[in-house]
């Protein structure tokens, strides 16, 4: 077998098991919002709704106000999160909506991540990428 055809051949495995990998984060990571115990919210945040715990994420039992960017990172790795969102190419690498060009890393999570309603990525306001796997 030749160089070039090894090659090319680890290229294609690389590539299937980059796009599975995509894929089955996906499937996780991005659920849907529906009604649990009378509040809606988030598909994989569904026990949280159904046990009525409020306070695990703002910190009280009746909340009047978006939770602390704390609460999120309780349970989500900021450096995973923004390793998984690293676009593919070089130039575009910019484009990570977790550590961007104007931001950095200082964006909120409820800048664009909503619990109990959808939100557009702050990015669209001004941007027009491809948020196809944007989870609210």
């Amino acid at each position: 077998m030749s160089l070039n055809t090894r090659s090319r051949k680890r290229y294609v495995l690389s590539s299937v098991a980059i796009v599975l990998s995509l894929l089955l984060l996906g499937a996780y990571a991005y659920g849907e919002l529906k009604e649990y115990a009378g509040i809606d919210g988030q598909s994989y945040h569904a026990e949280m709704h159904e046990k009525g715990r409020c306070r695990a994420c703002h910190g009280v039992n009746e909340p009047e106000s978006y939770p602390e960017d704390g609460s999120c990172l309780r349970c989500h790795e900021f450096e995973e999160i923004v390793a998984a969102t690293i676009p593919e190419t070089e130039e575009d690498r910019w484009q990570n909506p977790h550590d961007n060009l104007h931001y950095g890393k200082d964006v909120p999570c409820v800048e664009c991540h909503g619990e109990h309603t959808n939100k557009a990525p702050l990015c669209a306001n001004c941007h027009n990428f491809d948020f196809s796997d944007h989870e609210y």
